[in-house]
């Protein structure tokens, strides 16, 4: 649990530059052992996307991962993420390769997100598929999946609890982007 990260998302301010932005994205995190299940979904992650630059931005709060156990929640905001101290885990980056006439078609395109993930303090690089959809009313859906290594970002987790955490978890995001004027 404490691995996650990633991704995603809060203050405002700093992730609607310009373009499209999204206010309620959803980002979750999933890691399984013959132990244990762990899994905290945030649906409050914040994100900005720039297609014309090719940019896109996200944060969440790490306060804001709901765990299924209250006890899983408190460990993963007090002992794995200091979420004190590192409240919010963000990534910047940039989307290309999308395919513009099919995807200003409406046809769902996969894309290449490129970028860097800060997590517990740690910025780590990032390269993975994903893909983005644009709805006729102009919205732009997107999606992604990838593993983060807990190690890569300085987590640590106690010997005694290792055999219940995968070395990596799967990160899923996704959102739904409305035109910045739209959104005012």
């Amino acid at each position: 649990m404490k691995k996650t990260l990633f991704i995603a998302a809060c203050s405002a301010s700093a992730v609607f530059a310009s373009g499209m932005i999204a206010t309620n994205g959803y980002v979750r995190f999933f890691s399984t052992t013959s132990i244990e299940n762990i899994e905290g979904v945030s649906q409050t992650a914040v994100s900005s996307l720039d297609l014309d630059a090719g940019k896109m931005a996200i944060k969440a709060r790490n306060t804001t991962f709901v765990f299924p156990d209250k006890l899983m929640q408190e460990h993963f905001n007090e002992n794995y993420m200091e979420s004190d101290k590192y409240p919010v885990s963000s990534f910047s980056g940039t989307v290309s390769g999308m395919n513009r006439e099919a995807f200003d078609a409406g046809k769902k395109v996969m894309v290449v997100i490129d970028g860097d993930l800060e997590v517990h303090g740690v910025t780590k690089h990032y390269h993975t598929p994903g893909y983005l959809q644009k709805a006729a009313d102009g919205s732009v859906t997107g999606e992604t999946s990838f593993q983060v290594k807990i190690a890569d970002h300085g987590i640590k987790v106690p010997s005694v609890v290792a055999a219940k955490l995968a070395d990596s978890m799967a990160i899923t995001s996704r959102f739904t982007w409305h035109s910045a004027e739209k959104a005012k």
